[in-house]
This record gives C-alpha cells, structure tokens and sequence, in this order.
C-alpha cells in the first residue's frame, strides 16, 4: 500500500519490548550539520523547515546502517496540508481502483459479508486513512512528504519513528522499484493485493521497530512521552479498529508482513540483528500469491512446503455460471477472498479486536480459514447494468463463490463457521470432498444446473501448473 500508518501500529510493536531490549545496540552514523535559517524566514509553503530536513536526514543514515543499502539519491522532502494529503489518497485510490472497479469490488465485499450492506469502501477507507496518516512516500514522484495539521503537537521522537518507516519505503523503492511492483501486483483483487501490500509494508515496519530498539537503547527514545503519545493515540485509534473487520484486517499487512520477510523467525531475527534486504528483493521478484503464504511463511520460503493456490479457469466457471442464470447477464466482477479474508468471515462478530495479539500472525487465521487451498468469487449483473455504477444497484446482482480445501474436514470446518457467522440467505454446494460453492440470490433451479454442469463438465482446475480436482480418485 502507497500510504502508511506506521504511528497506529507503535501499541502493537511496544507489545515485543521484552524482544528489543534484548537486542544489541546499533551505532548511529555521524550526520554534518545542517545550517538552521534565521529566525525570521519561514519556510515557503510545502517545504521543510531545516529542523526537520536535518531530522530526515540523520534518520536516512540510519536506515541505510539498519538495512546495509545506501540510497542511490536523495529522497525529495515536502510539508503537505491535511487537505493536499486527502486529496492525494484519493489520487491513488482513483488510479489504482478507478470507480467503477471499487463499486464493482464494493458489491462483492458486501454480498459475501466482509463489510455491511450499507457501506461504502471508498469514503470509508479514506476517511479512516486521513485520520491515521502522518506521513507517507509517493513512489510515482519520489517524494517523502509529511502532514502539517494546525495545532498538532510535534513529537520529535514520534516524527523519528514515523521518518524510518517512510524512508524504509524509499530506499526499497531505488532498489525494487516500488511503483512498478504496485502497478503490477496490486490491480484490486483482494487476496492478492493484501499479499503484496504485507512485502511492502512488513519491511518498512521491520525497519522502524529495529529503529526504536537502537533508540531505546542508545538513550534516544523517550518512553515516557511514547507511553503519553499511546494514551492520547488510543481514542484516534479506535475508530479504526471500530470500522468494519475488512478494514481493520489491512492492519494484517504490517505485522504478518514482518513475520513473513523474518521467515516466521521474527524474535531471533530482532535479537540476531539481522537485516531482510535479500528478502525484499526476491519478495518483490517473485512476490507470494496469496495470504496463505503471508501466514505461514514457510509455504512460500521453503521449497519443500511451498504451496501455491489452486487456480480457478475464469472463462470455464463464468461459462457455467452465465449458462444457469440466462442470456441477459454479465460476469461483472471476479475476486478471489483467500485465507486472510476467510478468517474474517468465519469469527464471530462480536469478537472485538485485540490490539495486542494483533502482532501475532495466528492471529489473522483460525481453525475454518486453514487449509484453505484457492477460491474464486464471480460477481453476475445484467447486461444493461455492467460498466454502470453498482453502488446502487448490486441488490440486483448475483453471486458464485468457488471456495477449495486441503482436507474435507477443513472444507466442511469453514461451511460450518462461515453459515454462523456470515451473511444469511447463501446456499452451499459440496463439490466433492474438497470443494464448497456458495450462492448468493441464485434461484433454486439456477444453483442446481450449476451442481450439474460441475458434474458433468467442471471447470478446469490447476495447482503450480498442474491438474487439480476436489474430487477424490
């Protein structure tokens, strides 16, 4: 994700205090001083003052120790308004989900449960966005900009945290190219931009918690202002652990994220004091293809458990679906939720968020998520209405979802949690005994010519290249 809220996740990463204090002391580079300006000039209007151009730059050098990279360039500084901030979310939000996409993806998150009937993605993640940014690093103009809000109290120590985060992002991008593994890796679907999201963000929050450790350790951190700073960030806070779980589950990108670049290893990586450089690079060179390897790190590391998804023919499953449902329809949408996501639908609802465990990637999975093998959601409309805004109208749409398993019992485990715990008015399919389709608004006699179509002509199936079926030899 383009932008950051490296502030938001400092309650979670005070939660390894016991794991930085043991880790050992990093020296920091000795920075030439920068000139204050007079007094009397004020910086023009978007540029740093020199305090905080002299801050950027002493934390630069310690990104570069931290990471053992040196940036190729400097990284260009700028001071932007709350409003210049909102309005370049919504530049990215634009670009990368255009509106009709992110109306289109709206219908499919609420029809499958992920977030309520009534709400909107778009003005609700950015309105939670322009409440927690700081900061944040544009790839696209290679510019660190930070948010300049009348009356906010600058924290010196907080602005030094929130500084190695963002710069971490710079530094990645002069080596992996940032802007262009976005583009490519993160077009909209669900699983696979959480996936890639978790690299980017998972080094950039590494980066800073290894920072705050040299802090702590080197006299630079100021615990009793952090602990004041966490108090008063808890009512900010909350109302984004308070959104809908879709929303509140991004923050999965920075903790698994780290877990994942650490190998699953992210205590002895911390005390080792070792670096994920090598990771990011082959991450973004070949980036993981789903949750699934975010959370269990080894199904991606490990060439001997690596585990990719079961890939679903897109033109095969919208053959059978548009064939039940009639001439006059559309596939409109296609998704594919993955194990993050299943995890979300299948917890109760009235489980609140626990901030702490939160750093934890067992955390972001359960017992009906595990085992997921692939799933693919393909969102039906009329053909009057696709190309057109679904905002409105996606009570009129239908839904197939093809979800697949390791295991039957890990199958039937997710029917059971997802019926309890999901959205009512689904029915289910068993597709032998590693398959579960779900229907959303299908007629009775539409689902079951889709039951028989898999019978007799199944869509293809395909695991790393090679043939797959839920239906035991």
């Amino acid at each position: 994700m383009k932008h950051a809220r490296s502030i938001l996740l400092l309650s979670i990463l005070l939660a390894i205090a016991a794991t930085l204090q043991a880790a050992p002391p990093v020296s920091a580079p000795t920075v030439p001083a920068v000139k204050p300006a007079p007094a009397s000039a004020a910086p023009a209007p978007g540029v740093m003052p020199a305090d905080l151009i002299k801050m950027t730059d002493e934390v630069a050098k310690d990104v570069e120790t931290l990471r053992g990279w040196k940036f190729k360039q400097p990284v260009k500084k700028a001071l932007v308004t709350d409003k210049e901030a909102r309005a370049w979310m919504e530049k990215q939000v634009d670009q990368q989900l255009p509106r009709e996409k992110i109306d289109q993806g709206q219908a499919m998150l609420r029809m499958v449960g992920l977030v309520p009937p009534d709400c909107d993605v778009r003005k609700t993640l950015l309105d939670l966005l322009q409440g927690q940014v700081e900061g944040f690093y544009d790839p696209d103009t290679q510019t660190l900009s930070l948010v300049q809000r009348d009356g906010a109290k600058r924290m010196a120590f907080v602005e030094r945290i929130m500084l190695a985060h963002e710069l971490t992002h710079a530094l990645d991008d002069q080596y992996a190219d940032l802007a262009g593994f976005v583009k490519k890796h993160m077009a909209g679907d669900v699983d696979a931009d959480l996936a890639a999201a978790a690299v980017l963000e998972g080094s950039a929050t590494l980066l800073m918690t290894r920072y705050m450790a040299m802090q702590q350790l080197s006299g630079g951190l100021d615990l009793e202002g952090l602990q004041q700073f966490l108090k008063d960030e808890t009512a900010r806070t909350q109302a984004f652990l308070s959104a809908p779980r879709y929303f509140t589950s991004m923050l999965a990108t920075y903790t698994c994220g780290m877990n994942f670049l650490a190998r699953g290893n992210l205590a002895g990586l911390l005390v080792g004091g070792k670096d994920v450089g090598d990771e990011v690079l082959a991450a973004v060179k070949n980036p993981p293809r789903s949750t699934t390897q975010i959370l269990h790190p080894e199904k991606y590391w490990d060439p001997k458990a690596r585990e990719e998804p079961v890939i679903v023919n897109d033109d095969d499953m919208s053959k059978i679906a548009l064939a039940a449902v009639g001439g006059n329809w559309g596939v409109a949408h296609k998704d594919t939720v993955g194990e993050l996501m299943a995890a979300v639908l299948t917890t109760p609802k009235d489980q609140k968020p626990d901030v702490l465990a939160m750093q934890d990637s067992g955390y972001w999975t359960n017992e009906a998520a595990a085992g997921w093998a692939g799933d693919r959601f393909y969102l039906l409309a009329r053909t009057s209405e696709l190309g057109v805004n679904l905002m409105n109208i996606d009570n009129t749409c239908k839904g197939i979802w093809v979800t697949l398993w390791d295991t039957p019992k890990d199958r039937d485990e997710f029917i059971a949690a997802y019926d309890q715990n999901g959205p009512a008015g689904h029915a289910t399919y068993k597709w032998g005994g590693l398959g579960a389709v779900f229907f959303f608004r299908f007629e009775e006699a539409e689902h079951k010519t889709v039951e028989s179509a898999f019978g007799k002509s199944p869509p293809k199936l395909t695991r790393d290249g090679k043939p797959w079926s839920p239906v035991a030899p």
